[in-house]
């Protein structure tokens, strides 16, 4: 009996096993859990071996496999998910953004070719389409960046629609040239340059004839013409390192943008709507006034006091007192985003085409953001040697700025609130007539009605690809590349103050109008050959690419003004005062590159690579200069002899690299203005003389690192170490007058060095049917130090004087450290040494949490700590009376804090910019198939609803209205100085998206 129960059971474990190891057609659908969205491209393996598929356009795959087996899910951007098959047929997953660092993700290392992450020498940052837009919608994609990028700086210099955002990789990399990455779009070395109008000076008058370009104009970026929604991937090339292969151009970094392509399979189209509303993060608030206030700020003038306290009496009897703060800035804006796409193909012809349109209005009345973009990118095999791409952007974008920032023209919003009591009557008559303002140069709601600041902008970015397959055998391929294009934009602005203007009125030529134009039109053309090739039994893959580059850049910047204008006419022409201004500009460079990659069987990695480079802006400009590159990775665990099963990834990495930086255009010569002499038109020299031996700034970067991945990376980390050198530094060198010159324009003012540490934890500690978690927290910081100095110490003016704090350039200090009054004079600046405007570290916590199946949760946290600011906005409210806390006393020494900050000290001034925000937070829903079925019978594929927030919630003591602020746009360095720009501003969506 027992003999044949255990004969019995044998057959059966047999049978079982056998019925377990035949294989089965297993398919499903894989869809993104953040939208819903079908993943094309998916790959799907079974676990240990080469047996696998891909998902097709519409997300669906089919693979046969033994019932024992478990499936490999991966897809770029996504975690890597693993799953046994058991006794189903039917496998559908949602896919999660990855929040462990993904190994098999392809990650840009020269012009023409890339390696998979896991065999990354480099720290090179990837953020997904998912990541970018997956949670919310930003307002640009330099804004989407915001706490995802660790060893980047990146700041809302301005709140108001269409943002303005400076971006700093790594420190400190120019003192005055481009301090702002490298973008290349698809391939095309994009603008993303702020050009200022003259919006912030004295009747429009700056952008002269020396420079178009201001600081103080609250300018946007370029890159806010380009639509979030069509980027599927953004590699950061953070340092010199792994930026070497794009040498003259790259000493701030290369931030390299791929946009959407079509995959070949069920043609696809996904219909998306945003709702949201905008309002302001932070508004200081202002107080009542009363007699000790009234006696502080007008007591000098016993006249003007009187009058004052009679307005005060007569305005509080009557309730009739106003926060003008909040009238201005304290409106609710709305944002409507609409996206259509279209994208699918067959095995010879792939495409994505898609249009947008986001439309905002802002918080100011008057302002607002507008852009239209259509996008199409084609992928066509014309044979099986030649295959071709093209992408094709048209984008018409348009701002309504308004006034804010620095008031040098006199009617700067926030300036004149600040100076503008709550019992001054501003608000027009039954007329419309607004009343003068009392204590400023303009009424600031005149201001807000009346004054023009518009602009608008139509770009066109074109890429092409055309690739031949010269060889393409088993263990060898060669490949030619022709790759370029070409990035137009053509911005027209108008300023305009009208004649009846308060700030108008008593000028000789009253009303003033300026129509400006910026026509920047950048070209490339590339050339590589690429060669992959395997040795030694193919134990090693071979990658040996040499090409050139060409880079072309014609920028024409123009404007007509008129003073004295004719009531309600804006042309310029028939003003009393017109003039005219045009400065074209035009510069070439020419490189030389060549590149080796070895690959030991994915333990050992090595890359040596070289760049030769020549720039017309050079002083001499057939000189070529050498950006050398190396790295090597070695992957421990992938060597026979590793022991620990659980520790999946070890590896120790390194790389070494150079780049460069350019001077401005002209800085090798001499400039001359137009002046009339002897009744003619002429042009004299002016007192700043060029450089023609000026040689470009050169920036040498070590890296280095460790990579673990723990449990089949659910827990990864990764940690760097730089060192960047950067030398010879161009600046502008100030001499003595007695000279009969004032200072040189580009001179090699020293060295600096910049060394940060960045580390990034990323984990997947949930994963389960119904409930997944994963994650990242990251951490970075950066010092700047100055190692050498071949000048004496050089103070940088970019901020208003040592009162409010200012930079200077000193052996062994860091430029961005604020200096300012009391005087020291043993000191070798003269002035107190105060904090460093860059922050002390950063760290940013993302989760994203599945639950029921179809509910998605994530955030982004992001805090900021250190990093000081010159915060010049809380001394003009304490100087007009209207700080919220003036009249308290918060140190007890007997005298109010608004009388004491407006003392000579730049203490009061030097704030801490610390700040914990909740950059983004979303919550969605997916409709169960049976829903939709119910719904849309079988016409939709898939809907997600949602609600998500920018900047929902921000924890700061900084006294102003934001944290993130920068009075100067992009300048490299005295940046962070508040003169009262555009608030920042808070953002909740409301999201529908449809898939057909």
């Amino acid at each position: 009996m027992k003999k044949s129960l255990l004969i019995t059971m044998t057959a059966l474990v047999c049978l079982i096993g056998q019925a377990w190891a035949q294989n089965v057609a297993v398919t499903g659908v894989v869809t993104s859990a953040e939208e819903g969205t079908p993943l094309p491209g998916v790959s799907v393996v079974q676990k240990g071996t080469s047996n696998g598929a891909s998902t097709d356009g519409s997300g669906r795959y089919t693979i046969s496999v033994p019932g024992n087996a478990t499936l490999v899910f991966t897809y770029i951007g996504m975690a890597t998910q693993e799953v046994p098959v058991g006794n189903r047929t039917t496998i559908n997953l949602a896919m999660r953004s990855g929040g462990a660092q993904q190994l098999e993700e392809v990650v840009v290392t020269g012009l023409a070719s890339s390696i998979k992450r896991s065999n990354l020498a480099n720290a090179v940052a990837t953020v997904s389409a998912e990541e970018l837009v997956g949670r919310t919608r930003p307002q640009t994609v330099d804004a989407a960046l915001q706490g995802k990028v660790a060893g980047a700086v990146i700041s809302q210099n301005s709140g108001a629609p269409g943002g303005g955002i400076s971006m700093q990789l790594r420190g400190v990399s120019t003192l005055t040239g481009a301090s702002q990455p490298l973008i290349i779009i698809d391939g095309v070395y994009a603008n993303n340059e702020q050009l200022g109008n003259g919006s912030g000076s004295p009747a429009f008058t700056g952008a002269s004839s020396t420079t178009h370009r201001t600081t103080q104009d609250q300018t946007v970026n370029r890159l806010s013409d380009i639509s979030p929604a069509d980027i599927e991937t953004i590699e950061i090339l953070k340092g010199s390192s792994a930026a070497a292969i794009y040498g003259a151009r790259a000493n701030a970094g290369v931030v390299i943008i791929t946009t959407k392509r079509g995959r070949q399979g069920r043609t696809t189209v996904n219909l998306a709507q945003d709702v949201g509303f905008v309002t302001a993060t932070h508004l200081p608030g202002t107080s009542n006034w009363d007699e000790a206030r009234l006696q502080a700020i007008y007591g000098s003038n016993p006249a003007r006091l009187a009058e004052e306290t009679a307005l005060w009496q007569a305005a509080t009897a009557s309730g009739n007192l106003h926060d003008y703060e909040k009238e201005v800035f304290g409106n609710t804006g709305t944002v409507y985003n609409t996206r259509l796409s279209v994208s699918g193909g067959n095995e010879k012809t792939k495409f994505y085409l898609a249009a947008a349109r986001n439309d905002e209005t802002g918080i100011v009345k008057r302002t607002g953001f507008e852009r239209n973009s259509i996008r199409a990118n084609i992928d066509h095999q014309i044979s099986r040697r030649f295959d071709l791409s093209l992408s094709s952007n048209y984008i018409r974008s348009s701002n309504q700025r308004g006034f804010t920032g620095n008031d040098n023209n006199g009617i700067a919003l926030s300036y004149n609130l600040a100076y503008t009591p709550n019992y001054h009557q501003l608000h027009p008559n039954e007329q419309g007539i607004f009343p003068d303002a009392r204590n400023t140069g303009d009424n600031p709601l005149a201001i807000v009605e009346r004054a023009v600041n518009d602009e608008q902008t139509n770009r066109f970015i074109q890429a092409g690809t055309f690739d031949i397959n010269l060889i393409n055998e088993e263990n060898s391929q060669l490949r030619f590349s022709i790759s370029g294009g070409i990035d137009y934009s053509n911005t027209e602005n108008q300023l305009y103050l009208p004649v009846d203007l308060q700030s108008q009125r008593d000028l000789a030529n009253p009303g003033a109008v300026r129509n400006s134009r910026s026509r920047v039109f950048n070209t490339n053309l590339q050339t590589a050959l690429v060669y992959n090739y395997n040795l030694l039994d193919n134990r090693f893959h071979m990658t040996t690419q040499v090409g050139t580059s060409r880079l072309t850049n014609e920028t024409d910047l123009s404007h007509e003004q008129g003073l004295g204008l004719i009531a309600e006419q804006r042309n310029p022409n028939n003003a009393q005062v017109p003039s005219r201004y045009q400065r074209l500009t035009s510069y070439q460079d020419v490189g030389i590159f060549g590149q080796q990659e070895v690959n030991f069987e994915d333990k050992i990695i090595g890359t040596l690579g070289i760049r030769f480079d020549k720039s017309s802006l050079l002083g001499d400009h057939e000189k070529f200069y050498t950006f050398p590159k190396a790295s090597l990775a070695v992957n421990l665990a992938n060597f026979g002899f590793w022991p620990v099963e659980q520790i999946n990834q070890v590896k120790l990495r390194a790389a070494y690299g150079e780049t460069g930086g350019m001077p401005v255009y002209g800085a090798t010569f001499v400039s001359f203005d137009p002046h009339i002499i002897g009744g003619m038109i002429g042009i004299v020299p002016t007192l700043i003389i060029g450089n023609e031996a000026i040689e470009p700034e050169r920036a040498q970067e070590l890296e280095m690192g460790i990579d673990l991945g723990f449990f089949d990376n659910k827990l990864t980390l990764e940690a760097t170490y730089y060192n960047k050198e950067v030398k010879d530094l161009i600046g502008i060198f100030q001499i003595p007058n007695s000279t009969g010159i004032t200072q040189i324009e580009a001179f090699p003012l020293g060295d600096l060095r910049n060394r940060g540490v960045e580390l990034s934890l990323g984990y997947t500690p949930i994963q389960t049917e119904n409930f997944s978690w994963s994650g990242s927290v990251q951490y970075w910081h950066n010092r700047t130090k100055v190692t050498k100095i071949n000048v004496p110490v050089q103070e940088f003016r970019t901020g208003f004087g040592a009162a409010y704090g200012t930079n200077f350039f000193m052996l062994g200090e860091s430029p961005t450290r604020w200096y300012g009054n009391p005087r020291v004079p043993e000191h070798p600046t003269g002035y107190t040494r105060y904090e460093e405007a860059q922050p002390d570290f950063q760290m940013s916590f993302a989760n994203t949490l599945t639950f029921l199946k179809n509910f998605d949760l994530s955030f982004l946290l992001h805090w900021k700590e250190g990093g000081y600011i010159s915060n010049l906005n809380m001394l003009l409210r304490d100087e007009g009376g209207t700080t919220h806390d003036w009249s308290e006393d918060d140190n007890g020494d007997g005298v109010v804090n608004g009388e004491e900050r407006t003392g000579a000290s730049a203490r009061y001034r030097i704030q801490d910019g610390s700040y914990l925000r909740l950059r983004e937070v979303a919550l969605y829903y997916s409709l169960p198939s049976v829903v939709r079925q119910s719904l849309f019978k079988g016409y939709v594929q898939n809907a997600r609803i949602g609600v998500s927030a920018n900047n929902l919630f921000t924890v700061t003591d900084y006294e102003g209205f934001d944290p993130e602020v920068s009075n100067f746009g992009n300048t490299p360095l005295g940046a962070q100085v508040d003169v009262g720009s555009f608030p920042n501003t808070k953002r909740v969506f409301f999201h529908l998206s449809f898939d057909f």
